[in-house]
């Protein structure tokens, strides 16, 4: 198996979106964006793949990593996460997504994701 990774950037993820990441997923490219993906960004990321799962495409697997862990910080660690978070406009951590085929499962502790393949 050929395997590869790919670093994407939050912006040109925001940007692209989908379009081009299902083609390198189909290719056994697991990618990995710079930020935390919200919720609705996860949520719409799963729908667009959903429609494209066929018999060469089983799908993704998908878990973010947030590297500031609120709790931990005290209220001016989590004021001063909140001013940078809005200042470089996306929540500081780490996505990785993978074809499902590839990735059997990601497990996510509160400081690691572990990639099983």
């Amino acid at each position: 198996m050929n395997l590869k990774i790919r670093f994407v950037p939050y912006e040109k993820f925001k940007e692209n979106h989908l379009r081009g990441f299902l083609g390198s997923m189909r290719d056994n490219t697991i990618i990995l964006i710079d930020a935390k993906l919200t919720p609705e960004e996860e949520a719409n990321l799963i729908k667009e793949t959903m429609e494209k799962v066929s018999g060469h495409f089983s799908g993704i697997e998908l878990n973010s990593l947030e590297l500031a862990n609120g709790k931990s910080m005290d209220g001016i660690g989590k004021f001063k996460n909140a001013i940078i978070e809005r200042i470089i406009g996306k929540k500081r951590g780490l996505t990785i997504i993978g074809p499902a085929k590839t990735v059997r499962q990601i497990r996510k502790n509160p400081e690691e994701l572990l990639l099983y393949m």
